[in-house]
């Protein structure tokens, strides 16, 4: 498999997310200076200048700060779920979600081209089995789906990681813009002669404690473990040649930014 990273892209992005969560918990500590100011400064008398400021003003300032800390670290999150290294529940490896994924799909063949951050989406497949988009999610935790409807549902456990989790969303509606995005990228059009490809899309899971209770989901659901065996299955569904299959790859990659093109076997 070749992959096709713009790790530039990534670690921008996870270094963004460390910043968010640093000035957010810079502005919390300054709101919580903020809400002492009453028994540093008394209210009388009153008092000018700065102090007089403080006097006046503490307690907006400590909400506000509240308010715009927790915003802020809640973006810092955001990011750092999505492009930091950690360590994963039942793994003894410290990877990025992009890492995960990759791993996941150990041991395709040259015919495939795996796009992490590189094209207008998160992460694509290119290969035999034509083009597949991942909506990707890192939580773990209960996930009901029925039909195209999304739901995590209520538990206290989840009131301690509320500005920590990613949340489902809903990537059936994720992988439609993907997938939208991914046939302007190749000039697909329903007129055209020219052989197209198929685009499909999947959910990804790939933290190991998620619990999934699917019921008639509109796009497929799978944790990581599974991807590789419903994409082998696929490519003997749709049976691109093997000119097909090279011209795909070339157009995706010559779209693609990425600083180094690696093969994995």
């Amino acid at each position: 498999m070749k992959i096709y990273r713009n790790l530039t892209q990534i670690k921008k992005k996870e270094s963004m997310g460390r910043r968010f969560s640093l000035a957010g918990l810079a502005i919390l500590f300054v709101g919580l200076l903020a809400s002492f100011v009453p028994s540093w400064i008394p209210p009388e008398p009153i008092q000018t200048g700065f102090n007089g400021f403080l006097q006046q003003y503490w307690s907006w300032i400590s909400f506000a700060a509240l308010a715009i800390g927790f915003m802020l670290a809640s973006i810092g999150s955001y990011y750092i779920n999505r492009f930091a290294r950690r360590r994963w529940p039942g793994s003894r490896f410290f990877e990025r979600p992009d890492e995960v994924l990759e791993r996941a799909m150990k041991g395709f063949d040259d015919k495939y081209s795996y796009f992490a951050m590189s094209l207008p989406v998160g992460y694509a497949l290119a290969g035999p089995n034509g083009v597949t988009v991942f909506a990707v999610r890192s939580d773990k935790g209960r996930v009901v789906v029925n039909g195209d409807k999304w739901r995590e549902p209520f538990s206290f456990g989840r009131i301690f990681t509320i500005f920590a989790r990613e949340g489902v969303g809903n990537p059936a509606a994720d992988l439609e813009d993907q997938k939208q995005k991914i046939r302007e990228l190749l000039g697909q059009t329903s007129g055209s002669d020219d052989p197209q490809a198929p685009i499909e899309g999947v959910a990804i899971f790939l933290n190991q404690e998620i619990q999934l209770e699917l019921t008639n989901p509109t796009v497929p659901v799978l944790r990581a473990d599974q991807i590789k065996d419903y994409v082998r299955a696929r490519a003997k569904q749709v049976r691109l040649s093997n000119a097909a299959v090279r011209l795909l790859n070339e157009r995706l990659v010559e779209k693609a930014t990425y600083q180094e093109a690696t093969e994995e076997a």
